[in-house]
């Protein structure tokens, strides 16, 4: 029955003490005197709110008293922080609990996600529309983008682009700005390879026009907002490459040999992107100014970091691009050399990638490798029909080898052991991917035939 008071016992981590608590009054108003009894002694000096609950039970409310809350002499109260989640191990009724576990999933549609939805279908429409404008140009008898859509249609979609990144970035997520940026670029490849066909200039001055094009577009949808930093860097790799397809162009020097080196050149180059990352994002200059001039606040460290990591990214997504294009290109020449050189451009792409430990670094150069070992095996099955069955079986085998491999629970030492191993697998992988450049560029047969 209910009395003025509840005799009860209250526990915690550290101690178990019986209290005799008042009915009437406020939890808000006993829990201080609670607190000055049974309070942990480790809270880590942390402002955390603190409440009783039945053993196992849901948390009372600050509002509630002892005999509202249906307190007993003998009950066993916890004192518990209010930001734990303890739930009972019995349900007691499944519609709260059905609802409590409905609310802590998340997922509700709102606002948000009408906006980031909006955004995310609208990029895909228009970036899927100029691929398919640019496939129906290739394919058209005169092979010109521009008999097929219009500069001032890519300039204007390029420009809407570009409002609806800096839009995202203020009033929907950040991945939502960068999808809406990365379509920018798209369109502005596009505008520059349709101003080259207007021009009707070689394929090098158009090439020119469109990594231009490209790098401006990221400038401006970078000044717009920091989401595209990324972005920025992205360009930069692929304006150096495509100025310098340009430049080979104009000196008239054979571009099959430049389209062999330059994707093996900026694979190459992978282990220095991490360093030039630090130092154009600011983290650098930050690591020396907190070392020999004084202080830096938490946010500027923060935004820095940010900077970095995007550059690094970006920079990793513009060296994928290029692999996979050389790659694709390599494998189309037909020559035993180009597509041995192509395969073993996508192994070293796949080992260049365990440079990195997060998962957003290693990926772009994991899946330009990909890329172009899947266009390799595409082009082999419509070659050599009679073999597409047993490619079938072989992919499903090295699938099943994969999952079999990510199945293995391997110790500290064994994974140390194998990451010996396959540094020196990728070691090898690099020389012979030199040894085969070299023969593909015509060496060998001018030393007299070494292979």
């Amino acid at each position: 029955m209910l009395t003025a008071y509840s005799r009860v016992t209250v526990v915690t981590a550290d101690r178990t003490i019986d209290l005799a608590l008042p009915n009437a009054l406020p939890l808000a108003d006993v829990l201080p005197q609670v607190m000055r009894y049974a309070a942990p002694d480790n809270t880590n000096g942390s402002p955390t709110s603190w409440t009783l609950a039945h053993l196992g039970g849901a948390s009372l409310s600050l509002a509630q008293t002892l005999g509202d809350a249906g307190v007993l002499d003998g009950d066993i109260l916890e004192l518990r922080a209010q930001d734990d989640d303890v739930r009972p191990v019995a349900v007691e009724d499944v519609r709260d609990t059905v609802e409590d576990s409905v609310d802590a999933s998340g997922g509700v549609w709102s606002t948000l996600t009408t906006r980031s939805f909006s955004v995310i279908l609208g990029v895909a429409v228009l970036t899927a529309l100029g691929v398919v404008s640019w496939v129906a140009g290739q394919l058209a008898d005169s092979a010109r983008l521009a008999d097929v859509i219009t500069p001032a249609a890519t300039l204007i979609t390029a420009a809407v682009l570009l409002f609806v990144a800096w839009w995202s970035s203020q009033f929907a997520r950040v991945v939502d700005a960068q999808v809406a940026a990365g379509g920018a670029m798209v369109w502005a490849a596009l505008a520059g390879w349709v101003a080259g066909d207007r021009a009707d200039v070689d394929t090098w001055e158009t090439v020119a026009f469109t990594v231009v094009s490209v790098a401006v577009v990221a400038g401006i949808a970078r000044l717009l907002t920091p989401a595209a930093t990324g972005h920025l860097a992205a360009a930069a790799v692929i304006l150096v490459a495509g100025l310098s397809y340009a430049i080979v162009g104009w000196t008239d020097a054979p571009i099959d040999q430049y389209r062999r080196i330059l994707p093996v050149a900026v694979l190459l180059v992978v282990g220095v992107i991490p360093l030039v990352s630090l130092s154009v994002g600011g983290l650098a200059s930050a690591d020396y100014r907190v070392r020999h001039v004084g202080r830096l606040d938490l946010v500027t460290l923060r935004a820095r970091y940010r900077a970095s990591n995007a550059v690094l990214i970006g920079s990793l997504v513009g060296i994928s691009l290029v692999v996979t294009w050389g790659g694709t290109a390599l494998d189309l020449a037909g020559s035993s050399w180009d597509r041995t050189l192509a395969l073993t451009l996508a192994a070293a792409a796949l080992l260049r990638s365990r440079l990195f430990s997060r998962t957003p670094h290693m990926l772009p150069l994991r899946i330009a490798g990909v890329a172009v070992v899947v266009f390799a095996m595409g082009r082999f099955a419509v070659e050599e029909e009679s073999a597409t069955p047993w490619l079938v079986v072989a992919i499903s085998l090295i699938l099943v080898a994969a999952v079999a491999a990510s199945t293995l629970q391997i110790s500290d030492i064994t994974r140390a052991r194998v990451k010996r191993w396959l540094n020196v697998l990728e070691f090898l992988v690099v020389v012979d991917l030199l040894v085969v450049l070299f023969g593909a560029l015509g060496v060998y047969d001018k030393m007299g035939g070494v292979f």
